[in-house]
């Protein structure tokens, strides 16, 4: 099975660029890397989080993620997009997905002996969904261990997760999640797990840790051809 995979694209009409974010490329780099992935027969393209940004009023926010919707909807790629921070603090879940389409809306699923999983981690450590107006990025945790060992210890084959925050040691403290050693452990006791893939660390990072390699790809907004193709 053949992934595209690219995150933190950032989209938004702001400027200056900031943090070495240049957000108003955006939507051309997601035109291009979807180039790339119809022209490379993947099977599936995943987007890790912060698909958008914030900008001058909600109605321009809107737009962004229909322009975005627009460029996935006229790809031979199906899509599954994880919601990021960013995406958290200016959309409900509900209404992220009815914009950008609910067919977008990433489930697990399995393909012959391959199981992609995917984490939402816009939680509080409260254990208090991320919401528009909420700033915090820095206060993030998974919740629902319980629900996450029970799924992994039914799947055979081998396992992919997809999340975009982080739980590799190797990143930043600030990116990773609160209980990041509770998830790598769930994620190691599975046996299953090959690969984990994460956004949200902007520079990027690459590592294997008690056998399991964790890939944290590079940001689209402030890189150029910021994309990945993976065979699973």
């Amino acid at each position: 099975m053949k992934i595209g995979i690219f995150t933190d694209s950032h989209y938004s009409s702001r400027k200056p660029i900031t943090l070495g974010r240049d957000r108003s490329r955006s939507l051309q780099k997601i035109k291009d890397a979807y180039k790339v992935f119809e022209k490379e027969n993947c099977d599936l393209a995943i987007c890790l989080g912060d698909l958008t940004d914030e900008d001058d009023s909600y109605e321009k926010e809107v737009e962004n993620l229909l322009k975005i919707s627009v460029v996935m909807k006229n790809t031979s790629v199906p899509t599954m997009c994880v919601m990021g921070n960013h995406d958290a603090f200016v959309f409900t879940v509900d209404d992220f997905y009815k914009l950008l389409g609910e067919e977008f809306r990433p489930e697990n699923k399995t393909f012959g002996d391959v199981n992609l999983v995917f984490i939402d981690a816009c939680y509080f450590k409260s254990g208090e969904h991320y919401k528009p107006g909420d700033e915090d990025w820095r206060d993030t945790f998974y919740p629902h261990t319980q629900e996450l060992k029970e799924h992994l210890s039914s799947l055979e084959g081998k396992t992919y997760v997809f999340m975009h925050q982080n739980i590799d040691p190797g990143c930043d403290k600030s990116h990773r999640l609160a209980n990041d050693e509770e998830i790598r452990n769930i994620l190691e006791n599975c046996g299953s797990v090959k690969t984990v893939y994460q956004g949200h660390y902007h520079c990027g990072h690459e590592d294997v840790v008690n056998s399991i390699r964790y890939m944290t790809q590079i940001a689209m907004c402030s890189n150029e051809n910021a994309y990945l193709i993976e065979e699973l």
